[in-house]
């Protein structure tokens, strides 16, 4: 018996999520998120053999999310969470328990992020937060990275 694979499991749970977005806000661009899923299962199956699949499908899947993030902030996150998990499993990322766990910590930022943007009613006080945030992340891998390659080189 053949098992689906993790990739396909969570693009099933992407679909059923995608249906209940369409049904449920019965948006007037109702039908664009269908070609969009559409669009990103034939880049799916498609790039299956390729070695920089995890890039495909970022790159298909970031229309749908903005699609779904239009018509419903949490629609958008729903979306954004099963891409990831859909990328994950692609890049072998839920090899171990403590890549679960970063994946769930995703989620969980993700959710507390778009809960930011829903209470402030604006997106400039997040996006100033999250650019420091990602402005201290770069900062401390370069410091890591001149460290780990001033270690291995002698100096």
């Amino acid at each position: 018996m053949s098992r689906i694979l993790p990739e396909y499991q969570w693009f099933i749970v992407m679909v059923a999520g995608v249906a209940c977005i369409t049904l449920l806000l019965g948006s007037p661009i109702w039908y664009l998120n269908g070609l969009l899923v559409l669009l990103y299962l034939g880049v799916l199956l498609l790039t299956r053999t390729r070695r920089d699949r995890g890039f495909y499908l970022v790159c298909a899947g970031e229309p749908l999310v903005i699609a779904c993030g239009i018509q419903n902030l949490w629609a958008g996150v729903f979306i954004i969470c099963t891409l990831a998990g859909i990328i994950c499993s692609v890049l072998g990322l839920f090899e171990s328990r403590n890549d679960k766990q970063q994946f769930g910590l995703f989620l969980v930022i993700s959710f507390l992020i778009a809960l930011l943007i829903q209470l402030s009613n604006h997106v400039l006080l997040p996006l100033i937060i999250l650019g420091v945030v990602a402005a201290a992340i770069i900062l401390i891998q370069s410091i890591r990275m001149y460290q780990f390659r001033k270690h291995y080189t002698g100096a």
